[in-house]
């Protein structure tokens, strides 16, 4: 287990798996985190998170530090090693929105990934209009690499998709910057 200031980043067992169909279950989350049609998801949902939740490199549940209540998941895929190059993900119940807890495990997720992981690079995906996240993930060093014009159809309207990404040689800097 892990700790920020006010959370825990708690290794995943069965237990959390109603938590994590509550999560991805709700219409909110799906809008922002999936380009999938809105619906309500069963055993194959649980099955797939499961998977997604053994196979990360990093994977933790996250829950307040006072009570245990769950906030969301996060994740890091490393699919191939050799590139040290992540793939960064978080989801948090909405809410839990507007908290300053995404960008408390973010931050705490990239330092990770560059001092203990020994990543090179984080990368991310993250719809166009979830200007939300966008602002975390700026607000930890990652920077946009790309856009997927119209890739997703959600909401009732075409979505762009953004790539944003951060290396280990522009946290190390952030960081020194923001220890002085």
């Amino acid at each position: 287990m892990f700790t920020t200031d006010r959370l825990l980043l708690c290794h995943y067992t069965e237990a959390d798996l109603d938590d994590l169909m509550m999560l991805w279950n709700d219409p909110l989350v799906q809008h922002l985190a999936s380009s999938s049609e809105l619906a309500s998801r069963g055993p194959q949902l649980n099955k797939y998170l499961h998977t997604q939740m053994d196979r990360a490199t990093f994977g933790a549940i996250i829950r307040l530090k006072e009570t245990g209540e769950f906030v969301g998941q996060v994740m890091v895929h490393v699919p191939q090693r050799m590139n040290r190059d992540g793939t960064y993900c978080i989801c948090l119940l909405p809410k839990f929105w507007n908290n300053g807890y995404g960008t408390e495990v973010t931050m705490f997720i990239v330092d990770y990934s560059f001092r203990w992981i020994g990543l090179q690079r984080l990368s991310l995906t993250v719809f166009a209009g979830n200007d939300r996240a966008i602002a975390v993930y700026e607000k930890a060093g990652f920077i946009m690499e790309g856009r997927k014009r119209a890739a997703v159809w959600t909401n009732n309207r075409w979505e762009d998709v953004l790539f944003m990404g951060i290396l280990r040689d522009e946290w190390i800097e952030r960081i020194s910057i923001l220890e002085q």
